[in-house]
């Protein structure tokens, strides 16, 4: 049961904002799979630079414009859709993560 709410909780921090993302935006491609491949390629695109651009400020500008990119392929949109995609995600994220925070505080106290 355990694993079961753990698989769930990662889907809906990753998968599940990509798919928000891709609606608002109008992206032709807004299904849980395409959702899924663009979270894969992103990840490899996050390793790969890690392992090969040292430098803190290409890394993020590198990372931005190829997730954008990536995004924009996936789900069938503009780069500008993706590059909004990408803010998307990451501000449902936040929201998500701060309401676990609050939760496991209250179920602390």
């Amino acid at each position: 049961m355990t694993f079961l709410l753990v698989v769930a909780f990662f889907l809906a921090v990753t998968v599940v904002p990509i798919m928000i993302g891709a609606r608002v935006v109008g992206a032709e491609k807004t299904g849980f799979g395409s959702a899924v491949i663009a979270l894969i390629l992103l990840s490899v695109l996050s390793v790969a630079i890690e392992h090969m651009v040292s430098n803190n400020l290409l890394a993020f500008l590198v990372s931005v414009a190829g997730g954008a990119a990536i995004l924009s392929g996936v789900l069938g949109t503009t780069f500008l859709k993706g590059l909004a995609v990408s803010f998307i995600v990451v501000a449902v994220q936040f929201v998500v993560l701060l309401m676990f925070a609050g939760a496991l505080m209250g179920a602390a106290s």
